[in-house]
């Protein structure tokens, strides 16, 4: 019996140790010191109710407190993307589309989000026409668009484009394969004169997050969960905006994602945008670890605990065999 008694013990004391490293959840840093730079607009939104709220005190280190199970609020990049010259409304005449392109061709202004996470600085931005198109594509269609000639010509103009090598091709290539459809050229400039580069350079971040054991870092995307109305097309078609992310001094990447999960959100502005929470990642450095005197590798807690667990148990069991 008294042998019985001690396998229990110790087996209870090794499977509570086991499980408790085991269930060790990874630790994650989050975005700090966030700030917006550039001019321009930007937007903050907090939840109250299961929507998404304009914050008018433009509290963007509030709005980046999320993660993936729980994206919370987020800070809108380029938030005029879709407003004023720089966007066509619908029912527009080709002309007025030919003009809103062209205006958003020379819109050079970005919105930036800046902060740090575990030391090392983080930028992310919003997207030109030039992250898209490039500086060469980007001059000849200015000059083209800006000419006296007929907008049947500037449309075969913007249609020469999707035979380049740049971002918006591949993008909206990539975009259309990824769910069984086949890009062409008369898609690529519908989506152009629609608006559809607009719709997706001004990013909505929700988080910013660096697993402490790996080092990667996680940028969560709020969104529309299904993304087709945005492209002109029927079905269901998971795409983020695009965010571009200098991290540590290194080269800027343009990160974007197809897979959204539901958010439980739903923004009040009556777009039923932010519904959809896509995460993408890059990988970062490793932050500092502690020292070995201050945290045990778990085989040796696991050894430390077992014993004492023993010793308990023996000493127990001595003073029930002595009573």
């Amino acid at each position: 019996m008294v042998k019985n008694i001690k396998r229990l013990i110790v087996g209870a004391s090794v499977f509570a140790t086991v499980s408790a490293i085991a269930n060790a959840p990874a630790f994650a840093a989050s975005i700090i010191n966030a700030t917006v730079g550039g001019n321009a607009s930007f937007l903050t939104y907090t939840v109250i109710g299961g929507q998404t709220v304009v914050d008018g005190t433009n509290n963007v280190q509030a709005a980046l407190d999320g993660d993936s199970s729980a994206p919370g609020g987020n800070v809108e990049l380029f938030s005029n993307s879709e407003a004023g010259s720089l966007y066509s409304s619908a029912g527009a005449t080709l002309a007025q589309k030919l003009t809103a392109f062209n205006n958003f061709l020379g819109y050079n202004e970005v919105k930036t989000l800046d902060g740090q996470l575990n030391g090392k600085n983080i930028s992310l931005s919003s997207l030109t026409a030039l992250d898209w198109l490039g500086a060469s594509n980007v001059t000849t269609l200015q000059t083209a668009l800006s000419s006296n000639t007929p907008a049947i010509q500037k449309s075969a103009a913007i249609a020469s484009l999707y035979n380049s090598s740049n971002l918006a091709t591949t993008w909206f290539n990539t975009t259309l394969t990824q769910y069984g459809m086949a890009p062409n050229q008369n898609l690529f400039s519908t989506f152009l004169l629609a608006g559809g580069l607009q719709r997706f350079s001004d990013p909505n971040i929700s988080y910013v997050n660096q697993d402490d054991q790996t080092g990667l870092i996680k940028i969560g995307l709020a969104g529309h969960f299904n993304a087709a109305p945005l492209l002109g097309l029927p079905g269901t078609i998971q795409a983020s905006e695009l965010v571009k992310v200098s991290y540590n001094g290194q080269a800027s990447q343009y990160l974007r994602s197809y897979q959204a999960t539901n958010s439980g959100l739903v923004s009040k502005d009556g777009t039923n945008s932010h519904t959809g929470n896509y995460e993408v990642s890059l990988q970062g450095e490793l932050p500092p670890k502690s020292t070995p005197e201050s945290v045990p590798e778990p085989s040796l807690a696991l050894g430390l605990f077992s014993l004492g667990g023993l010793f308990a148990a023996k000493r127990k069991l001595t003073k029930q065999a002595s009573n």
